[in-house]
């Protein structure tokens, strides 16, 4: 059984520039955009994305059709909720396994309770991606195919669990706590693709 070690309390860092890449189509074409030096984290299946120079892996839900494929090729840091980890225990072998527990009260459009030492869930994955970022050590934080819109992927597939909408009724809570990262803790926030969150466009 793979061996996953709680997340907070770990030697897990990541460096000042972080990228975020989630499989949103709008990133088809455009991961060359994404800066050379920034540490990138995939999210769901992303980490299929050809060419991507991931880091880290992460994932909440793995009972996924493409999980399996996912597994095999890569084999960096992952990054996984207890709840993934639960449906998924065993993985090929990787550099380092991470597990977090989801703290607290959800994410909310209206106030923001702080993520200082959490990772909460309600505003999807990428959300939690940039709680992970946030909590270990980023200063910057460049969004890619994060979308927020629509149900398919940057291959053309579908998601299985589609009816996200247009927007997705998470880009409120999540637009909520980037405001928040930015207003209050000074995080530098940009997208290099376009996006429902009102995240202003990275300039080169």
């Amino acid at each position: 059984m793979t061996q996953f070690v709680p997340l907070f309390g770990s030697d897990f860092r990541l460096p000042e520039r972080v990228c975020i890449v989630a499989p949103g189509p709008n990133g088809h074409g455009h991961y060359d955009a994404i800066p050379v030096d920034c540490h990138v984290i995939a999210v769901s299946k992303a980490v299929l994305i050809p060419g991507l120079r991931a880091g880290v892996w992460l994932m909440n839900h793995t009972q996924q059709d493409w999980f399996a494929e996912a597994d095999a090729r890569f084999d960096g840091v992952c990054v996984f909720g207890s709840r993934a980890v639960e449906e998924a225990p065993t993985l090929t072998p990787k550099k380092a396994c991470y597990v977090y527990d989801c703290a607290g009260e959800p994410l909310h459009e209206e106030r923001v309770h702080p993520v200082d030492g959490f990772i909460r869930m309600g505003a999807s994955v990428s959300a939690c991606a940039v709680q992970l970022a946030y909590n270990f050590g980023a200063r910057e934080l460049v969004l890619c195919g994060v979308d927020m819109s629509g149900d398919a992927y940057f291959d053309g597939t579908q998601n299985v669990h589609p009816s996200h909408g247009d927007p997705w009724p998470a880009a409120a809570r999540l637009d909520r706590l980037l405001r928040w990262m930015r207003d209050e803790r000074g995080i530098a926030i940009s997208t290099v693709t376009p996006t429902r969150l009102s995240v202003p466009e990275r300039r080169a």
